[in-house]
């Protein structure tokens, strides 16, 4: 079986894979199913003969993903005994916070917030409204979880993965998962510690004007020809060109 925990980016995807580690003896995720780019992501490019593969019928699996589109997403749905994924959504305002702090930590263009929204955020916003959509109707063998439910009830929701995947799960097992994977620890132990931010529900209170959550509404309802095409140049053009 292969295991992908997927998410859009900064939505939670990296501490709900690292939650699901604790869960089974995963087995080294082979070469011929990782991205170029990250070894732990699963190749999206792949997913056809991974699907196929007998190695999923042999030996589990975890990989990370932040696969959206419908092609993939029914290619994956489509075998739900040797596949799961677990889809992470966040509260789209504070994943645009989440955003705007790693796009000010990786790059030398660091704007201020409000510059930041309305040339990039506001379009991050559409992508991850498209994202869950996408991934919405999917239900054999997707478990949907946000990133509030994982944060507000962590055990809860841990015995709920343990559920999915059809394994025991000890409050011990609980407890240890928990202490191990807790952001203070995660920080710790990592070379980026930058990457592993607050993890606060509710900081964009403290970034978000009226206009832009007005901004943001209506771009959940509705995206007009502008919005997409500006979505269109600074995600998927740029993403068919890297």
């Amino acid at each position: 079986m292969i295991v992908i925990a997927n998410g859009a980016f900064k939505s939670g995807s990296t501490w709900q894979r690292n939650l699901l580690k604790g869960l089974m003896d995963f087995q080294p995720l082979p070469e011929n199913f990782q991205s170029k780019k990250h070894d732990s992501f699963v190749g999206v490019n792949r997913l056809a003969d991974i699907v196929e593969s007998p190695e999923i019928k042999s030996n589990n699996y975890l990989a990370k993903g932040h696969i959206y589109k419908k092609d993939h997403i029914e290619l994956l749905a489509s075998n739900v005994e040797d596949v799961k994924i677990f889809m992470i959504q966040r509260d789209i305002r504070d994943a645009i916070v989440s955003h705007y702090n790693h796009f000010i930590n990786v790059r030398s263009f660091k704007p201020s917030f409000k510059t930041y929204y309305w040339l990039v955020g506001r379009y991050k916003a559409i992508q991850l409204a498209k994202y869950n959509k996408n991934w919405a109707s999917y239900q054999n063998n997707v478990y949907h979880s946000t990133f509030e439910s994982l944060k507000r009830d962590t055990p809860g929701e841990l015995k709920r993965f343990a559920e999915f995947l059809g394994v025991p799960l000890s409050q011990k097992q609980i407890d240890d998962i928990i202490e191990t994977n807790s952001i203070k620890k995660v920080r710790e132990n990592s070379p980026r510690k930058w990457f592993f931010r607050k993890g606060e529900i509710g900081d964009y209170k403290n970034y978000l004007t009226p206009s832009m959550e007005k901004d943001l509404e209506r771009i959940k309802k509705k995206n007009n020809l502008l919005d997409k095409l500006g979505y269109y140049i600074i995600f998927e053009l740029r993403r068919s060109l890297s």
